[in-house]
């Protein structure tokens, strides 16, 4: 199994990796019969150890634990961050594999007992999805017929539950209604991700409402994102930018500047490598390196090293 990441990605775990949004998120999310269950003002990021090598690109920013109420120990609150922007039926086989390197983890660090990991899935996709368990990947293997378990195979299926966030499914008015403006302001942008006209509409209340409320980094990965999904012109950015509050107006244009200049400096260097490459096919043809270095406008040194490979 996979794993890659996508702006989408980066932006949730920016805003999940921090502790406090983190908090107001899991308030949010968490049923609130296992949430009365849970303290969550002793909410902390569990270290990478927590996970095994192989998980712990993905899951060390995001995993997090907290005492219970009762005393009775920890509960870890796994959130998932190999979340999905669209439906992906062998998810449960994924969230698995988490808990039970979660588990792992535990028994090599002498955990007596386990603590209990409560998994959270979110999803903000397009398109429709339903939750599934593990069950429903084996057939009729899995599932009921009528009062009864269809096969003794059954109970050799390994099925848990988990928390589905599916973000598409929340009004706007609910997301838009947390204590925590700026969580509300991303949510809101996750859950619109697709839909780029209102994004657009929708750019001086995003960043007047929510943006003061993070802190720098948060600031600086909201406004990546967002710039990341709308189709603005620099002119039109720059329009937008300068009618902004200037509270907020010089964070938003430094940070839209360095993402211009980051793409001018990725297309160059892309052009660069094109003419790396037509140089090359060039020289192969037998082509005089000062004509080579002429037409594609190389320096010659770049095209002597080449000759030399």
């Amino acid at each position: 199994m996979g794993y890659s990441y996508s702006i989408h990605d980066h932006f949730v775990r920016a805003i999940l990796g921090n502790k406090e949004m983190a908090r107001a998120y899991f308030r949010t999310v968490i049923p609130d019969y296992i949430l009365d269950t849970l303290d969550l003002s002793t909410l902390r990021p569990m270290s990478e150890s927590y996970v095994s090598a192989d998980l712990k690109k993905i899951l060390s920013d995001v995993v997090y634990s907290c005492k219970r109420k009762d005393h009775k120990g920890d509960a870890g609150i796994s959130l998932l961050l190999e979340h999905k922007s669209a439906p992906d039926k062998y998810t449960p086989l994924q969230i698995g594999s988490y808990l039970f390197s979660g588990y792992r983890q535990q028994v090599r660090q002498g955990a007596t007992p386990l603590s209990p990991i409560l998994p959270i899935l979110f999803y903000h996709g397009k398109d429709q999805w339903e939750y599934r368990t593990m069950s429903t990947l084996f057939g009729e293997t899995g599932q009921k017929v009528g009062d009864e378990k269809n096969l003794d195979l059954y109970p050799f299926i390994p099925n848990y539950q988990y928390i589905y966030h599916n973000l598409r499914e929340i009004p706007d008015g609910k997301i838009g209604s947390s204590e925590n403006k700026f969580l509300s302001a991303s949510l809101l942008v996750l859950k619109h991700a697709f839909d780029r006209s209102w994004l657009s509409d929708n750019f001086m209340s995003f960043l007047i409402d929510g943006l003061p409320y993070g802190d720098k980094e948060l600031q600086q990965a909201f406004i990546t994102y967002y710039f990341n999904r709308v189709d603005f012109s620099e002119k039109q950015a720059e329009e937008k930018i300068n009618k902004l509050p200037l509270n907020i107006k010089e964070t938003v244009m430094s940070t839209y500047d360095r993402l211009i200049e980051k793409g001018r400096l990725e297309e160059r260097e892309k052009v660069y490598t094109e003419k790396l490459r037509a140089a090359s096919k060039m020289l192969e043809s037998g082509f005089d390196f000062q004509l080579i270095s002429d037409i594609l406008d190389l320096p010659m040194a770049d095209i002597e090293d080449l000759g030399k490979k």
